[in-house]
């Protein structure tokens, strides 16, 4: 099939496939997108470029991995949100948070990592920073905070670490999280530097993720159906070992853990399923 489409420029279903074959070596991703939706994308990209055929925009992305990221930060999707899955957070805030806090307090532990791993545009990296903020509220607890949130496209991290949202993507926060954790600019509302200081953008590719320290807890949600079952396999893996022994994996409302050489222990708090990397002992002896 052909798709012809805002140019003269002729895309075929083969040049697509081709396409989708590059992106997912390049960086594991499945493209759920339809041919005429990923047809229209790249011939923006081939007008971009001021290039004549597909075939041509092919070539360059076989020779530049910078080209390769640059088209898919229009390939992947953007949706996202502040508190987007609202069970995780509130088992995160009610329930995960204390036990680790009270775990650190026992082995003498002064530090609180968590990472978002395919954090987007930054709502998901805010939203953990604000319910772990709720959460420490009247604790006398001197733990260090840090967040991580990472992902692939680089304009995403951008506006993640400039942390100003339209009131749209606010609208649903309630108001006393709104009130307390940004300033309103016009129409606009900027994410308060209480906030901001405890978290850190990092670009990543997860296909090959490079090792950024231990973690309290992962947010991985939505991210794993994006990857082919070997991919998901071997990014599990890592994020097991990126772990902490007795961390946490979150993942999102309606996934299924994947399956993999690594055993997560499942965990349901406040109706809420996610993972647990067993602890040294447990591991050993079987449990």
């Amino acid at each position: 099939m052909m798709h012809r489409l805002l140019t003269s420029v002729t895309v075929l279903d083969c040049e697509i496939t081709e396409i989708r074959l590059l992106m997912e070596r390049h960086a594991g991703v499945l493209l759920e997108k339809s041919s005429e939706s990923l047809a229209e994308i790249i011939t923006r990209s081939l007008e971009k470029h001021e290039l004549s055929s597909a075939s041509e925009l092919i070539g360059l992305l076989g020779q530049s991995p910078a080209e390769c990221d640059a088209l898919l930060e229009d390939l992947l999707p953007g949706d996202t949100g502040f508190l987007r899955c609202p069970a995780a957070f509130d088992a995160l805030g009610r329930t995960v948070v204390p036990e680790l806090l009270a775990r650190k307090q026992v082995e003498g532990g002064n530090s609180l990592r968590i990472w978002s791993a395919g954090c987007s545009t930054g709502e998901e990296v805010y939203s953990i920073a604000m319910t772990v903020c709720e959460a420490l509220q009247g604790s006398r607890c001197g733990c260090n905070i840090h967040i991580v949130g990472t992902d692939i496209r680089r304009s995403a991290l951008a506006t993640a670490e400039r942390g100003l949202y339209h009131q749209r993507a606010v609208h649903s926060l309630p108001k006393h999280l709104v009130g307390g954790y940004f300033s309103r600019v016009g129409d606009h509302f900027l994410v308060k530097p209480r906030l901001r200081n405890l978290v850190t953008f990092t670009p990543m590719n997860l296909a090959n993720p490079s090792f950024i320290g231990r973690f309290d807890c992962i947010f991985c949600l939505d991210v794993l159906p994006h990857f082919s079952a070997s991919r998901r396999a071997a990014l599990l893996q890592r994020l097991y070992m990126y772990l902490e022994p007795g961390g946490y994996l979150f993942l999102g409302d309606d996934e299924k853990l994947p399956s993999a050489e690594v055993t997560f222990t499942a965990q349901t708090h406040l109706g809420f399923t996610c993972y647990r990397r067993p602890f040294a002992n447990a591991a050993k002896n079987g449990r």
